[in-house]
């Protein structure tokens, strides 16, 4: 994303020296992430991944259906914001504290609706991590609304380096889920810790009524996108835990950790810079269009053609670093990858939607496409299993997202060309790549092997790259005049 050139002054500085940090942290997280997923997929079997994957959908779902969106509603807010941060705290804190004891208590229960005896002490160990969430510091928004990400990175990277110490020597000694556990719940010490290291606000319990109503305005239809969220993702991993087993869930779960990085690599940057930039540009229409078809051409330049690489490497990718023990995730992978490519362009209007005030146009398409999963996921998955699960997710999202493009580009008075003409020049670069790569792997043109699946890669980026440098000098593309401005701005 590169908004620099629409905002002025030191606001400008801010945008560009954030999106260096909040790259540098999405490529570490990942990086790291993936690494060590792998190993883990070496080490453990599906159920240990299905028996986690029950544990952290129910957490998450409980979650979801309480949330209140305050960070957003304190990102989005610019009158002092400040002034409500203790009351925002307080709801948070309790709010945490009753969902740690609700888990706790119904535990028991939860484990029997899912067959699965295992889960009792795994949910009873797991909802401890919310009275770590509930007691973290709620100044270190702040590092996201004020473009602090050298902060912001210390803040997400002491926990992940923290979790990969303990996860991998626990698994080799373990062998088991509890290495995911305990991990899992030392990470959220950590980062609980951390963030009253970074951040100097000391927060107090003080409820004010009035002040949570006013904050409220706004994060009710963050609480109504994330409720139907979690409806999608959670009730989905909850499905096929209840119908399917862990072994199953297991599968379905290290598909989407497989598949989704990339794009969620991308994502998280555009949303954790484009959220509090759009935000600041909501008064003014034209620079919030432009900052908007930038984001739009730079995120599918680099978002569709990382999708489109595994969907057609995925079994290779699976072959060679998880092991054929794991290759019924290979039509898992490959249904999300084109799930990612939808989600792709969809990503800056999402933003676009939630940055101006109107959030509930997320929560009424996402709702619309979550009817869909619902009438779809029963019949597809009775007759092809997690696939079926999968697949119906997948045409949600590819029913919606027309009506998603419609929507933003009406928001911010932007023509059919000037959003299709990024998205097109993208798409037809893929598919080029994606051509070369099958015809490389039908003719044998590499060798079976670690070097030839990173052959077949560099293949792919240069084919990509000599489609996109033909729109450049004969279409007008400007993708690498707006890449010289974003590293020009790093400096």
């Amino acid at each position: 994303m590169n908004t620099s050139a629409d905002i002025p002054g030191s606001y400008a500085r801010k945008v560009a020296k954030g999106l260096t940090w909040v790259t540098v942290t999405a490529i570490c997280v990942r990086a790291i992430g993936i690494v060590s997923a792998i190993i883990l997929a070496r080490l453990l079997m599906p159920a240990d991944f299905g028996l986690m994957a029950i544990a952290i959908a129910v957490i998450a779902f409980s979650q979801g259906l309480t949330t209140t969106g305050f960070d957003s509603a304190l990102i989005q807010k610019q009158e002092k914001p400040e002034d409500f941060l203790n009351t925002a705290w307080t709801f948070e804190l309790c709010r945490n504290l009753a969902l740690a004891l609700i888990i706790f208590v119904t535990a028991p229960l939860l484990a029997i609706f899912f067959n699965e005896p295992r889960a009792t002490i795994i949910l009873k160990v797991l909802s401890v991590t919310y009275v770590f969430q509930g007691f973290r510091n709620i100044g270190v928004v702040y590092f996201r609304k004020n473009l602090e990400f050298h902060k912001q990175f210390i803040y997400e990277m002491v926990p992940v380096v923290f979790y990969i110490s303990i996860v991998i020597p626990m698994a080799y000694i373990l062998r088991n889920v509890w290495a995911l556990v305990w991990a899992t719940l030392a990470s959220q010490i950590v980062g609980c810790i951390m963030s009253y290291i970074l951040h100097p606000h000391r927060p107090k319990l003080d409820f004010q009524k009035k002040k949570a109503a006013e904050l409220f305005n706004f994060g009710k239809w963050i609480l109504g996108s994330s409720i139907v969220v979690m409806i999608r993702e959670q009730g989905v991993t909850m499905f096929i835990g209840k119908l399917m087993g862990m072994a199953t869930l297991g599968f379905y779960n290290r598909a989407g950790v497989f598949s989704t990085v990339l794009f969620q690599q991308v994502s998280e940057i555009v949303w954790k810079v484009g959220y509090p930039v759009y935000s600041q540009l909501q008064l003014e229409p034209e620079r919030l269009k432009r900052a908007y078809l930038k984001t739009l051409q730079l995120l599918t330049f680099i978002g569709l053609p990382m999708a489109g690489g595994l969907l057609v490497l995925s079994r290779d990718f699976v072959h060679l670093f998880l092991t054929d023990k794991w290759l019924p995730i290979v039509p898992l992978m490959q249904i999300l990858c084109l799930q990612a490519m939808l989600e792709i362009v969809n990503t800056p209007a999402s933003i676009v939607f939630q940055a101006s005030g109107r959030p509930s146009i997320n929560v009424k398409i996402s709702l619309l496409g979550v009817i869909i999963l619902a009438l779809l996921v029963y019949p597809l998955s009775s007759r092809w299993g997690a696939t079926g699960a999968v697949a119906s997710i997948f045409l949600g999202v590819l029913v919606t997202s027309p009506i998603v493009w419609y929507a933003a580009n009406k928001v911010i008075r932007c023509s059919p060309g000037e959003f299709l003409k990024p998205v097109a020049i993208s798409l037809i670069s893929m598919c080029a790549m994606v051509v070369a790569i099958v015809t490389m792997k039908a003719f044998q043109v590499v060798q079976a092997g670690f070097t030839g699946f990173f052959e077949l890669i560099l293949a792919g980026v240069l084919v990509y790259a000599g489609v996109i440098f033909l729109f450049e000098k004969y279409a007008d593309y400007g993708v690498f005049q707006l890449l010289k401005e974003r590293v020009a701005g790093f400096a």
